[in-house]
């Protein structure tokens, strides 16, 4: 059985590499810290698919989507000098939520830490690949997306997303995990 997923609209396919028009979709987050996508995925899914099990205001049980999106969280800090990068920092872990909801049938979390968003049309470049979810996987992914879109013309938009789609005890030859980034792109 296939899980539901964000509708988009294919723009172009050049394999392995997409560019996508997403539709707007509801999804709950949560933002934590963490030391990369892998870390953050982990440590969100349990407190998401908590979520979706019943521990809502309703304790309605929602459908399992797909996929599992990790991305560094938006940051609103004051402008300082001199600037600084650290090893780890603030992530967004994500679930889609079912279509068939809106943002006043959908069921208030529980859990403070998860805040339900409504997601804008967005244009997004996409590189699909198989394997373990690894930071050095990603790393390698992102790298080789980065080149597509610049050889296009295209700016990026926001951070890489890292999207699984599949259960942890999937092989890792079966997996289906992308890197999206999002890009002013459009085909010419």
């Amino acid at each position: 059985m296939a899980l539901e997923t964000p509708p988009y609209q294919l723009i172009k396919r050049q394999k392995p590499f997409e560019l996508r028009r997403y539709a707007p979709y509801l999804s709950a987050q949560v933002s934590l810290t963490a030391a990369n996508h892998r870390d953050a995925a982990n440590r969100g899914f349990g407190i998401l698919a908590n979520y979706i099990f019943g521990n809502n205001a309703t304790r309605q049980k929602i459908s399992m989507t797909s996929p599992v999106t990790a991305a560094p969280a938006p940051q609103k800090i004051a402008m300082t000098a001199p600037v600084m990068v650290s090893g780890s920092g603030r992530y967004q872990v994500e679930f889609s939520m079912p279509g068939k909801f809106t943002m006043e049938t959908l069921p208030l979390p529980v859990d403070r830490r998860i805040e339900i968003v409504r997601n804008n049309p967005k244009t997004m470049a996409v590189v699909r690949f198989s394997g373990v979810f690894q930071q050095k996987n990603f790393d390698r992914q992102i790298q080789r997306l980065r080149s597509w879109i610049q050889g296009h013309g295209w700016q990026e938009l926001a951070p890489p997303v890292v999207a699984g789609y599949n259960p942890p005890f999937t092989p890792w030859f079966l997996k289906h995990n992308e890197i999206l980034i999002a890009v002013d792109g459009q085909e010419n």
